[in-house]
């Protein structure tokens, strides 16, 4: 990914969000960094910028944990992409609030599990970038065993 999309996709995240983003660059000769803060988060992302203008390595860690390499201990974790950072810093909120009325969608998953088009509530929701998780109530539904349901799953009425 390049720098500049990389740029956006974090501004428009702090946007979506609704808190700050400082984007610090380290333009020191050896050291190409970038970090990223968000406001209220406990977490910075950071990663490379390489001379093609793309980005490589993105890292997250402990806004207050720095690597010590005396006792061989590395602060933080390397992710695959930026949206695995944010997803883990400035999580979506999710697509149907608790309390929301859905219905199940008419798809080969939910008919083979004799969902579809049942009318249920949303009991409990997780963030995410694909439309969250959901736990879900309706008519039939045991109460000792409820699943979480994709929000791709799911439709609003």
């Amino acid at each position: 990914m390049k720098l500049e999309n990389a740029i956006k996709k974090i501004q428009r995240r702090a946007k979506l969000v609704n808190r700050k983003v400082d984007i610090i660059m380290d333009d020191a000769v050896h050291h190409r960094k970038v970090y990223v803060k968000f406001e209220g988060a406990g977490q910075e992302i950071s990663f490379y910028k390489n001379s093609d203008g793309s980005i490589s390595a993105p890292h997250l860690r402990r806004w207050d944990d720095h690597s010590d390499l005396m006792v061989d201990y590395h602060a933080g974790y390397f992710l695959d992409n930026i949206s695995q950072a944010l997803d883990s810093v400035a999580p979506v909120p999710p697509k149907y609030p608790v309390g929301s009325v859905v219905v199940f969608k008419d798809s080969k998953r939910n008919q083979r599990q004799k969902l579809a088009g049942i009318i249920a509530v949303v009991a409990d929701a997780q963030p995410g970038s694909r439309g969250g998780n959901y736990k879900v109530e309706y008519p039939g539904s045991a109460d000792r065993w409820q699943p979480w349901y994709s929000g791709n799953d799911l439709d609003l009425i």
